[in-house]
């Protein structure tokens, strides 16, 4: 009797244990036929088709919906907006969409239309999404960016006012303002009105003391009336940042001849020359040389090491180039056909951030998109700076 009892007990336990015994998964295969026969469509732009697919295919897991959003963003790196906008948009069209896969298909559709230069529709999209809180820090720089685009300064400065944040767009937020209201004083002067130019200028420099454009606006703009209050603007970026020197000298040595005011330019070149840690500048040599004598350029030279190799080439071409009379020979005609080569008055402006060349002072870099990055170089910058890279 025992045993039976024991053996309906191990009966029980093992039917119990059968019953809650975890299952093993199958998995099932969430891709049909039918959507790898759209993808097909798209890959051989066959967009319509694709669509008319797609639309069809109204169940859609999470699987599936991050295929469409890498697809779509595949598109949109490679310049095909019509396409990563139709992918997106089918998306949208589910009724089944979750909330959040819906939020993320219109965040990436925003991004098709701002790419497509669509700002208008991809700010209205944007503009909704920042009222979401995981959305909201990435919205607004996007609108920041359709914003400068589009060149709506007024609705930038406001952006950036509106929130509490130190950077956006990796930038710092003042010096952000400060461009913005540059940008603003350009088109005062565009339209001639100058003491709107002037004040606006005046704001921006208030508002970011590190950012050099304000005081380069306003020495360009008091260079008309008053020579001594734009060499002040113009003292002020050399001592924001030195890889200025040599183009702002050549600023104030074209004030000089513009507003024949030599005495307080010679004052301001002469005072520079002395200034420590700054590179041998030729064009500070012959100011001094010609406008105030040949002893005090002399002193300019014996100021620099000449152990340097680099200061030495420099300081040598500079002093042959500046007595062409005596420059008879062939060799040291090579010579200065050289430094007109290497030292002419030709400033290229290269980025700091991306490396990207122009020769136009850009204050926002067409490649990157950051303010203030573009810093004059002359030919011999760039050998010096192959020189320390070897």
């Amino acid at each position: 009797m025992i045993y039976i009892i024991i053996l309906i007990m191990v009966i029980v336990v093992s039917s119990i244990f059968y019953y809650y015994k975890p299952k093993k998964q199958v998995t099932k295969n969430i891709f049909n036929a039918e959507y790898y026969r759209g993808l097909n469509y798209l890959l051989n732009n066959e967009e319509e088709k694709a669509f008319k697919i797609f639309a069809a295919l109204m169940d859609v897991d999470s699987s599936t919906i991050e295929t469409h959003l890498a697809l779509g963003g595949l598109y949109r790196k490679r310049g095909e907006f019509d396409k990563a906008i139709l992918i997106h948009q089918n998306l949208l069209s589910r009724p089944t969409l979750e909330s959040e896969l819906k939020n993320q298909a219109l965040y990436e559709l925003a991004r098709d239309f701002y790419s497509a230069g669509l700002y208008d529709r991809s700010e209205k999209i944007f503009n909704s999404l920042s009222e979401i809180k995981n959305y909201k820090n990435s919205c607004l720089e996007q609108l920041l960016k359709i914003y400068e685009g589009t060149k709506d300064w007024e609705k930038a400065i406001n952006l950036i006012k509106s929130v509490n944040y130190s950077k956006m767009n990796k930038q710092n937020t003042e010096l952000l303002l400060s461009q913005y209201y540059c940008e603003i004083s350009k088109n005062y002067i565009q339209e001639n009105q100058l003491e709107k130019a002037i004040a606006i200028s005046k704001k921006a420099l208030k508002t970011s003391q590190e950012s050099i454009r304000p005081n380069f606006q306003l020495a360009s703009y008091y260079s008309d009336s008053d020579a001594s209050v734009a060499i002040q603007y113009y003292n002020s970026i050399l001592k924001q940042n030195k890889s200025y020197f040599r183009f702002i000298i050549t600023k104030i040595i074209d004030l000089s001849k513009k507003l024949k005011n030599s005495s307080l330019i010679t004052k301001t070149i002469t005072e520079i020359s002395k200034t420590d840690n700054v590179p041998f500048i030729p064009e500070i040599y012959f100011y001094i040389l010609y406008e105030v004598d040949e002893q005090e350029a002399k002193n300019y030279i014996e100021s620099f090491d000449l152990s340097n190799p680099l200061t030495k080439f420099t300081i040598s071409h500079t002093m042959v180039s500046s007595d062409p009379v005596s420059s008879s020979s062939i060799a040291v005609s090579n010579i200065v056909n050289s430094y007109k080569d290497i030292f002419a008055l030709k400033h290229h402006f290269v980025c700091s951030n991306c490396g990207y060349k122009s020769n136009e002072l850009n204050w926002l870099c067409p490649s990157c998109n950051t303010w203030e990055t573009m810093l004059p170089k002359t030919p011999m910058d760039i050998i010096k700076q192959i020189n320390l890279n070897d």
